[in-house]
């Protein structure tokens, strides 16, 4: 009894400091374009030129869209954090549910003129759809966001004994080693995406994630020419 009293009030405490550390972080990532939006919005208020007031309209209209992404995403990822007990699984095609992902965000390949190879095995799996459809988005739109004008996505798909390995592979700058272990951290993102001002620091989170409710592991590597992001998953 005391034993178990005692790993009750470890996760107690464990859970605590992950939720302090969400919300500084959370508050940090807000403070800057709430900061633009204030700004923006008091120069409106000024005479100024009217191609002026599109562009500070525009700008404002970006901010709303990004604060609104990171609430969503912060409120999906405490949704994960603590839905081990509520996890319901069903058989789910991975196959089509990665070409479900490819035909969703193709258009924006398109319009950057990236090819998307795909190479994928026959798969089912066990797990909650809306989690894994979550896996293969995040990882494509980040594949997407990093791959340049005219380069190559590849996914592959592939199942190991009984694992089952989703590789989503992009034409790009290599990750620098020392930050290869923590592209999946909440909020992380190195000098490079924090210069591109891409990103919310949560897609990959929500990632890891998913894959851990589901007993699986992600990673990435460099390969040549680009990056390769994977996730492996326990096969039926």
């Amino acid at each position: 009894m005391l034993m178990q009293l005692i790993r009750i009030s470890m996760w107690q405490a464990d859970t605590l400091r992950r939720e302090r550390s969400l919300t500084r972080a959370a508050a940090h990532e807000l403070k800057t374009p709430a900061a633009v939006v204030r700004s923006y919005a008091e120069a409106l208020r000024e005479d100024i030129a009217p191609e002026k007031r599109e562009e500070y309209l525009s700008v404002l209209m970006d901010e709303a869209d990004r604060m609104g992404a990171l609430v969503c995403n912060l409120l999906e990822l405490s949704r994960m954090e603590g839905k081990e007990k509520r996890f319901r699984r069903e058989e789910v095609d991975l196959t089509a549910l990665v070409e479900g992902a490819v035909q969703r965000l193709g258009r924006l390949a398109e319009e950057q003129s990236i090819h998307l190879a795909l190479d994928l095995e026959p798969v089912r799996i066990e797990g909650e759809r809306m989690c894994l459809e979550q896996v293969v988005d995040n990882l494509l739109s980040n594949a997407l966001r990093h791959t340049p004008p005219g380069g190559e996505i590849r996914l592959v798909l592939t199942r190991r004994d009984r694992m089952i390995r989703l590789a989503v592979e992009n034409d790009g700058e290599p990750i620098p080693p020392e930050d290869l272990g923590r592209l999946f951290e909440t909020f992380w993102r190195g000098e490079k995406e924090l210069a591109r001002a891409g990103g919310s620091g949560l897609g990959l989170a929500l990632v890891r994630e998913a894959v851990r409710l589901h007993g699986g592991f992600c990673g990435a590597e460099n390969i040549p020419g680009g990056v390769r992001f994977w996730v492996e998953l326990p096969g039926r």
